[in-house]
């Protein structure tokens, strides 16, 4: 973690773990806690460090060295609490031949503290000659808030009209036509790209098919096009995977790829965005997939910053940089001052501009810049931020880099940490945001606060990152009001990776070559390696500081988890996560029951895969006690003939679940449990009590038989926030399922119901609703939910011709965002005066005669 962060959760791993729960301290109990005090003493210089390491490479110096203290007091620590936990779990007869090793234990931290308070007394002396001083200021108290705002856009409306006007929706220009958006990094060619392809002009139905795929300059060829034909309607995932895991030559894969591609939107009018585009050879080989059809009108919009693709194009738009007053709009905006009356403080506005200036009109670096405004709005404080622009801009080349940089160090240790940890995934990857704050929260990144869920305190965290413009979101409308997915800017990424490989220890390895990417001063902690590897390369290498192992494999090499020997995985003792990506497991290897660290284990079988294989989890599994997440997807997990006691288990994910139900009763602190069958359901919760800790629960349903019992048991779960219902038979009567409970905010239903039920059925505080399959129109029944914010409808059975939805006068009456789904013969949406007061967001999919013209000029409507 960033310095601040490390010492913290070392001074916390000190105070709640080694000092009140080991009772057999002894002698070493006083140089424990004098290791807290001074390590907490640190923690007051670190503020003072922060400002001053833009002057001064003695400052940085001295916060790596400290660093590195903390990250050698922690390995030391765990470490002793590991032999401790192994020796309490021994016989009593093993315990007491023992004895003489535990006081071993005792005599060997009492001198690694020693030594670690040596170099602590060294660093305070290079402290003082540094001049760094102690600023007792409060502990951070942030309160992080909702998200503030949606993607605020400032001179991109002319640019959108012009582009559709002379390129994308020209009738005239018959078969493809490649439109290319260049520009420098930064200066918004993605988000004009996004403001074009989810245009509801766009997305009227005049293109049959349309995509988008990041290329980025990490990208292979292979990985853009599987990913391109995995999106686009019409894909044969098991043809991929054939394709992907059997052919040993690359140019072969890649032609069979071209050819799937090209069979894929064969006869169609498509629209296509290649987004960030790098290299000339990368487009060469992409371009040729794209099927070239006289009698057709598609279209292939890129953006790129090489302007020797632009060369290659039927139309080009080179992007500029906002003017002065564009420029001063969208910082204000994203500095959150003058949101009612468009008017800054005399005082601010010479600062504002000069800060504006700095920027050089790219978009990015105004609304980073502004992000660094948003905490404060007096004249001090504007001028702090611009006295440390200048500072780095003083020592560097690039002006958005420099602003980038320092709005990291503008962040909280905890922001830092959780920014840092971004960099687990690639540049153009779609970054699932419960992916994420499941990762944040296993590093120890999130701990409870009240009331709040630590799931709630994480989501806080990214709006916060996101109202900084440091995250962006990946995609226009948010489901349930959330942010699903989020993304790094290319600029911004290059920054996490480089923040991540010197502060947290972060190593990046290319398997397919073996090298590593990783330039950190100190031993690794983190690594990922992508692609296929070895069990016996250097890359892989036993290291018992690791913390988290992300294996993101191509999909084909298992042998690294089933033939590794085990001497290789009982060095990762401290180990906190492992993740394997693309793993075509049968059951868990038996030498992961040597991970008695682990807190998160993923396992994911790439979606192009088989759907029939499932993973056998094994009786040890109970012995990994600290496991809080166990996700496997896109397998069916089998359970052991013994009921696990996992205490601390808070997530479950599976795409199915068979045999013996597990007992959970036994699972104390689960939160969230996924794709469990009804009558597994219903045979292993008839003990919950009603203060269980039950927050989101996904079942399936294979009929509606004992709907009444399962009922009755859900209503139990008086903490249950989230609930999806999944049914694989048609269901007559919703109301039978549908517990009435208070708590419940959050309902999916999916599967085939004959009508909605009357509004009464659905729990009175529900918010977020996502129903399918209805035979009927729902809206006047939905219309009467008085909490009802957002809402998602999918595949209407409906078969009239001219089918329109009604709206009445006082329906909907808080509803915000209305998502449309796969409805082929809708055609409008009629709303009386009065109805849907606060929509303010209306997304369509797939549907093709859907006319919206008629609606309010202040609702969005976007195509997906």
């Amino acid at each position: 973690m960033a310095a601040e962060a490390a010492i913290s959760s070392t001074v916390e791993l000190l105070g709640d773990q080694l000092i009140h729960k080991v009772k057999f301290l002894r002698g070493v109990r006083g140089q424990v806690q004098l290791l807290k005090e001074e390590l907490k003493r640190m923690q007051s210089f670190l503020k003072d460090a922060n400002k001053k390491q833009a002057e001064d490479e003695s400052v940085r110096s001295w916060i790596s060295e400290i660093r590195d203290v903390a990250h050698d007091a922690e390995d030391t620590i765990e470490m002793f609490l590991v032999n401790v936990e192994h020796a309490r779990n021994r016989g009593l007869l093993k315990r007491c031949i023992s004895f003489a090793k535990r006081m071993r234990h005792l005599d060997r931290i009492g001198g690694e503290i020693e030594s670690i308070r040596a170099r602590l007394a060294a660093v305070d002396e290079s402290r003082e000659r540094c001049g760094i001083r102690s600023l007792e200021e409060a502990a951070d108290s942030t309160q992080f808030s909702l998200r503030q705002k949606d993607e605020y856009l400032v001179g991109v409306d002319e640019d959108v009209r012009k582009l559709l006007r002379e390129s994308v929706l020209d009738e005239e220009k018959r078969g493809l036509s490649v439109v290319v958006i260049d520009g420098a990094g930064g200066i918004g060619k993605s988000t004009l790209a996004r403001e074009i392809y989810k245009h509801r002009d766009v997305g009227d139905g005049r293109f049959e098919c349309r995509g988008w795929v990041v290329v980025s300059s990490g990208c292979t060829r292979e990985e853009t096009m599987k990913r391109l034909i995995l999106e686009l309607p019409g894909s044969d995932k098991q043809k991929l995977r054939e394709v992907v895991e059997t052919a040993e030559d690359e140019a072969y894969i890649q032609r069979k790829l071209r050819e799937m591609l090209h069979q894929q939107l064969r006869g169609k009018n498509y629209l296509i965005v290649l987004d960030d585009v790098w290299e000339k050879e990368h487009w060469e080989y992409l371009k040729t997939a794209f099927p070239n059809e006289k009698d057709k009108t598609s279209r292939l919009l890129v953006t790129t910053r090489n302007k020797l693709i632009a060369k290659h194009s039927e139309y080009e738009h080179e992007m500029k940089g906002l003017d002065p007053e564009k420029s001063w709009e969208l910082l204000l905006n994203k500095a959150n001052i003058g949101s009612s009356n468009g008017k800054c403080p005399e005082e601010l506005e010479t600062i504002g501009r000069e800060i504006v200036g700095k920027c050089c009109g790219l978009p990015l670096a105004i609304s980073v810049a502004g992000g660094l405004l948003v905490e404060t709005q007096t004249k001090s404080g504007w001028e702090r931020v611009l006295n440390q622009i200048n500072s780095y801009l003083a020592r560097a080349e690039r002006g958005v880099s420099t602003i980038l940089e320092l709005s990291y160090q503008n962040l909280s240790p905890q922001l830092k940490s959780c920014f840092l940890f971004l960099a687990f995934f690639k540049e153009y990857y779609s970054i699932p945001v419960k992916r994420l704050v499941d990762i944040w929260i296993a590093q120890g990144l999130i701990r409870h606060e009240g009331n709040r869920t630590t799931d709630e305190i994480a989501r806080g965290c990214l709006n916060e990152l996101i109202n900084r413009s440091m995250v962006q979101i990946d995609q226009d409308f948010i489901h349930d009001g959330r942010v699903e997915n989020c993304r790094l800017h290319d600029l911004l990424s290059a920054l996490c990776l480089r923040k991540a490989e010197e502060e947290i220890g972060l190593e990046i390895i290319k398997g397919d070559d073996g090298f590593s990417l990783a330039k950190s001063s100190y031993k690794h902690r983190h690594r990922v390696v992508h692609g296929r590897v070895n069990h016996e390369t250097s890359s892989l290498d036993q290291n018992k500081h690791l913390r988290s192992l992300f294996l993101l494999n191509a999909g084909v090499n298992d042998n690294i988890c089933v033939n590794t020997p085990s001497l290789y995985w009982k060095s990762f003792q401290l180990l906190k996560m492992l993740d394997l990506d693309g793993f075509r497991l049968q059951s868990l290897p038996d030498c992961f029951r040597s991970l008695i660290g682990l807190k998160y284990l993923r396992i994911h079988r790439q979606s192009y895969s088989s759907s029939s294989h499932v993973l056998k989890l094994p009786s040890w599994l109970d012995r990994l006690k600290k496991l809080e997440v166990l996700i496997v997807e896109n397998d069916t997990v089998v359970f052991p003939n013994v009921a696990l006691k996992m205490e601390r288990l808070r997530q479950f994910h599976a795409r199915g679940v068979e045999g013996r139900a597990m007992s959970i009763e036994n699972w104390e602190n689960i939160e969230t449990l996924k794709l469990i069958r009804l009558k597994d359901w219903m045979e292993c919760s008839s003990s919950l009590t009603a203060n269980c800790h039950l927050r989101e629960l996904h079942m399936l349903m294979e009929g509606d038989h004992e709907l009444s019992r399962a009922k009755a048991l859900l209503e139990k779960m008086t903490n249950l926030v989230e609930l999806r219902l999944e049914f694989h038979v048609s269901l007559s009567q919703m109301e039978k399922i549908i517990p009435c409970l208070d708590s419940l905010t959050t309902l999916e239903v999916s599967g085939w119901m004959l009508e909605c039920p009357d509004a009464s059925v659905f729990p009175r505080n529900l918010s977020r609703l996502t129903l399918s399959n209805l035979n009927d129109d729902p809206m006047q029944e939905l219309g009467k939910l008085p909490k009802l914010r957002y809402l998602v409808l999918s595949n209407s059975k409906e078969n009239y011709v001219d089918w329109r939805m009604k709206v009445l006068h006082d329906g909907f009456p808080c509803l915000e965002a209305l998502s449309l789904q796969r409805m082929d013969d809708l055609r409008g949406i009629d709303i009386e005066e009065g109805g849907m007061p606060r929509l303010k967001r209306l997304q369509i999919h797939d549907c093709p005669h859907l006319e919206t013209r008629n609606l309010p000029k202040h609702i969005i409507v976007s195509a997906a």
